[in-house]
């Protein structure tokens, strides 16, 4: 890696740190609140959302392409219900559901089996 590619990774770390901050002071994730506030182009707004919503539980990208600002407690129950929903997608696909394995899945997934 280049010198020039050393300075503009960490360039974009920074951006991306105050974009998390500023989503975070604000408890709201949207395009225009991102560029607006750090002054960016819309593109590099949506690129920051977007990175947002892959490697944290405090933005969600919903299908119509706006960003959710969800929170750290609700973001990480959406997380724990999506695995666990993928394990009972992928048990019907076998055409056997095994109440055990999907108590031991909900378990894995911070899910409480008995509540």
């Amino acid at each position: 890696m280049t010198a020039p590619d050393i300075a503009m990774a960490a360039l974009a770390d920074r951006q991306y740190a105050r974009a998390l901050d500023l989503v975070q002071r604000f408890r709201a994730a949207s395009v225009a609140l991102v560029q607006r506030y750090l002054d960016v182009d819309p593109l590099v707004a949506e690129a920051l959302l977007m990175r947002m919503s892959q490697e944290t539980t405090l933005v969600r990208r919903m299908p119509d392409g706006l960003y959710l600002f969800v929170g750290e407690i609700i973001g990480q129950e959406l997380q724990a219900l999506h695995g666990f929903a993928r394990e009972v997608l992928a048990a019907l696909r076998t055409d056997y559901i095994d109440v055990e394995q999907l108590r031991a899945a909900a378990a894995r997934h911070g899910l409480d089996p008995t509540a």
